[in-house]
């Protein structure tokens, strides 16, 4: 039997090629670095491998030395040159298997890696050119090894297996519940989604920096969101969103504690392990109170998926709580809120941003859609997250239990999780027209709302790499800027200023007043006006708190210089003749 060669040693010429390079080639590598650029970009340019370009920066001196003195043959190196369409294929396959849900087999790497290669093949100048890619056991070992996947378990499991175990599951969950006598209060689920928020029906994205056309290739700004919630529907824990981005602009001055949501951010914007722990550890807190309220005892059972985001040590975080992993591949299958939760999130989603989008383009003067979407940022993004998720019901949740464990769910006859996202996702189409989108169909409604959990395509993986490329140069950015303003000093909390906050309410309050005296509708002016009060209320119990304030502040500091002067009055003050000054009080004239 064979042994399967390493692409690196395919000595076919159709594999890796040998090539020497120059001084003059090495000083241009040398001089790319010296004008700050990324071993990833000149990689990218040249198609050399970042470890290649390393060894060149790192034997700089050398190879400047050697170029003065006119020697070239030394220092010539003849170095092992990768194809650079497998190169940027690995890439984006890291990207790929990053953002996996839950573990994968082997079969499905190799396909994915086959698909990338094809697609960038295509793409190429020259495609003939380009050298065949069998994906090899000898090139998955040594892919393994670059990108130090060295922990991930490959299965070469069939689809088959899968289905028996997605079969067998529910009643191993079951037996667990009897058991331990969980109640469906005590019984969570968490599962998380991507949410591209810069996407618009129809195919149409907006472009990074707004210069392209309506229509035109854009930027796929993304988020992961986490949700959790118990089988019962009684409680739904607070969103966790994990971004690209530390401090985004939006963001800035904004007590992140006070937004909706868990913040967090990672590099790519997804889910990692230390998050996970990190936040788990924040919700435990929040269900034990949840259980103490409804007087239950505080033992709980999360059923999760086995993605490699949810590392195994979770389960060594409290005692109190048990951990149960989906088994491998079967998340789609039985995964709770993959029964509709999800679906129906997403279709809240567009529908507020839809209507969002349609109150921003109204009325005379008002921006356009293209001007709209270039204005949503991450901030609005959350606050639709917020409130899309609060649509989700309490029947929803409780009925996407209906797989996993179909003894202890109520069947709701009136709820039907795939009527309700049919309607709207009516809605979603007839709110595009109304905006505009005049050639959307339910097509592209369905794409839209599938797009966040279908594959990503080669040209979505390339786009997130350009993102986080161009991420990171922003942040450097932002570095640099702190740095010549203060010294990296910390970003300064937005302020409500008393004044302003109460001329913007006396303001509001003239404009409601207009409204009842001039609508001939006596019940819409009431209850508009009463609604918009409602909402303001928080603002004007923050602007009497602060008058309050003041009020004492200025009390406190009139009664502290009266006692000041009043003891100041009953000090007795020296005197050089022995005759008592003002103020003080002789004893004769104290005993008379």
């Amino acid at each position: 039997m064979s042994k399967s060669k390493r692409p690196d040693s395919n000595p076919s010429g159709h594999g890796c090629k040998r090539k020497t390079f120059s001084i003059e080639e090495k000083l241009e590598i040398i001089k790319r670095f010296e004008r700050n650029e990324r071993t990833c970009d000149i990689a990218r340019a040249t198609g050399i491998k970042e470890s290649t370009l390393r060894a060149i920066r790192d034997n700089a001196v050398k190879i400047k030395e050697t170029s003065m003195t006119g020697i070239t043959t030394i220092s010539s190196k003849s170095v092992r040159i990768r194809p650079k369409e497998i190169a940027e294929m690995e890439r984006l396959l890291s990207i790929w298997i990053e953002g996996k849900k839950s573990k994968t087999t082997f079969l499905t790497v190799k396909g994915k890696a086959l698909s990338i290669y094809a697609d960038l093949k295509r793409k190429s100048p020259n495609p003939a050119e380009v050298a065949p890619f069998r994906a090899s056991c000898g090139w998955f070992s040594g892919f393994k090894h670059r990108y130090n996947f060295h922990n991930l378990q490959f299965s070469s499991e069939s689809s088959s297996a899968e289905h028996k175990a997605a079969r067998e599951f529910p009643a191993v969950v079951q037996k667990l519940i009897k058991e331990e006598g969980y109640t469906l209060d005590q019984i969570f689920n968490f599962d998380e989604t991507i949410i591209y928020y810069k996407r618009m029906p129809g195919n149409y994205h907006i472009p990074r920096g707004g210069k392209s056309p309506l229509g035109h290739k854009a930027s796929k700004d993304r988020l992961t969101v986490m949700f959790g919630a118990n089988a019962s529907g009684d409680l739904k824990l607070k969103p966790v969103v994990v971004y690209r981005s530390d401090n985004p602009p939006a963001l800035k001055g904004i007590v992140k504690a006070s937004l909706g949501v868990h913040y967090r951010y990672s590099k790519k914007g997804w889910m990692t392990a230390q998050i996970c722990i990190d936040i788990f550890a924040e919700f435990f807190p929040v269900i034990e109170y949840y259980c103490k309220k409804k007087n239950l005892a505080f033992k709980i059972l999360i059923i999760i998926d086995n993605a490699p985001s949810h590392p195994p040590t979770i389960a060594e975080l409290n005692p109190k709580v048990k951990f149960v992993f989906l088994p491998q591949e079967t998340t789609p299958l039985i995964q709770p809120f993959g029964q509709g939760v999800m679906a129906l999130f997403k279709a809240y989603y567009l529908k507020r941003t839809l209507k969002m989008l349609i109150a921003a383009t109204g009325g005379e003067n008002a921006e356009t859609a293209l001007e709209f979407w270039k204005r949503c940022n991450i901030k609005m993004a959350i606050d639709i997250i917020v409130e899309a998720w609060n649509d989700v019901t309490k029947e929803c949740l409780h009925r996407a239990w209906k797989k996993m464990l179909p003894n202890l769910i109520h069947d709701f006859e009136e709820f039907e999780p795939l009527d309700q996202l049919k309607q709207i996702k009516t809605s979603c189409l007839e709110l595009a027209k109304q905006v505009g989108f005049e050639d959307v169909e339910d097509e592209d409604i369905d794409k839209l709302l599938e797009l966040h959990s279908n594959d990503l395509t080669t040209e979505d993986l390339q786009q997130l790499a350009d993102g986080q490329a161009e991420a990171e140069d922003e942040e450097d950015e932002e570095d640099d800027d702190d740095e010549d303003d203060n010294e990296i000093q910390k970003v300064t909390p937005r302020q409500l200023d008393t004044s302003q906050l109460s001329g913007v309410l006396s303001v509001i309050e003239k404009q409601l007043q207009w409204l009842e005296d001039n609508d001939y509708n006596a019940e819409r002016s009431r209850i508009v006006v009463h609604g918009i009060r409602t909402n303001l209320e928080p603002y004007r119990q923050l602007l009497y708190e602060r008058r309050r304030l003041a009020k004492q502040q200025k009390l406190d500091i009139y009664f502290k210089v009266v006692r000041k002067r009043r003891l100041e009055d009953l000090e007795p003050h020296p005197s050089t003749s022995g005759i008592p000054t003002s103020g003080s009080v002789s004893p004769s004239a104290a005993s008379q």
